[in-house]
């Protein structure tokens, strides 16, 4: 780490690096034109631009110059409330005592985190998400299910929107439900396909070639998410 280097001379390298003039930085940013020349610091306001702007950017490299300038992973996860409260205070430049919970699952700041849930009967929070450029999401999720394999596997994490009216289904994108048929509670993951069979059934179809499609009353779908986002995990090593 050269700790002569500022925040502003780290911009600068990063903007040199990824071959961006500054006037293209600007725009992109919507950062004052003329920022990078002035003898004055950068703000948490004009810090949490660029990382909307470029989510790719290492954070703890931007403020402190510790780490490698490019994130390594296009995802990160936190195990609690307090390490998600800390990154916010970290972008925004201010005490991370002063953030209240309610700011920190709002999507109106530059980083939105979302709630992983598990879904055993206390649908207890187990952690923090947080995507660059992922639109609202209102929880995730690990998933038990095969029926997506090898699309999606056990283990791996979706994020998803509540969609909890009957009336309005996105055919053929892929959604978690919760159904109850015939006494048999079910929290699975398909596609929702219109039914042959009648306009107050809907088809549930998997991408796992072991599960045929199936038919059920929309009646029986107690819950619904649609799904927006999946990460994979290629080993858990």
């Amino acid at each position: 780490m050269n700790e002569n280097l500022t925040q502003k001379d780290r911009i600068i390298q990063f903007i040199d690096k990824q071959g961006i003039s500054k006037n293209k930085f600007y725009n992109q940013t919507g950062v004052s034109n003329g920022t990078l020349d002035k003898k004055s610091g950068v703000t948490g306001d004009t810090i949490a631009k660029i990382y909307t702007a470029y989510p790719e950017i290492n954070l703890e490299w931007l403020i402190s110059g510790e780490g490698e300038m490019i994130k390594s992973s296009i995802f990160w996860l936190y195990d609690n409330l307090e390490s998600v409260r800390e990154q916010y205070a970290a972008v925004m430049n201010i005490d991370p005592s002063t953030v209240s919970d309610k700011n920190l699952l709002k999507a109106e700041s530059p980083l939105e985190f979302i709630p992983i849930f598990s879904h055993k009967g206390s649908h207890k929070c187990q952690g923090y998400l947080s995507i660059p450029n992922l639109s609202s999401c209102d929880g995730a999720g690990f998933v038990k299910s095969d029926s997506m394999y090898p699309l999606i596997k056990p283990g791996d994490i979706v994020c998803y929107k509540t969609a909890n009216h009957t009336n309005d289904i996105n055919w053929g994108e892929m959604y978690i439900i919760y159904l109850i048929i015939d006494g048999e509670e079910f929290l699975t993951i398909k596609y929702l396909k219109k039914s042959e069979i009648a306009d107050d059934y809907v088809c549930l179809s998997g991408y796992n070639q072991k599960y045929h499609p199936k038919d059920v009353p929309i009646q029986s779908i107690r819950w619904k998410a649609i799904v927006k986002a999946c990460i994979n995990y290629n080993t858990m090593i």
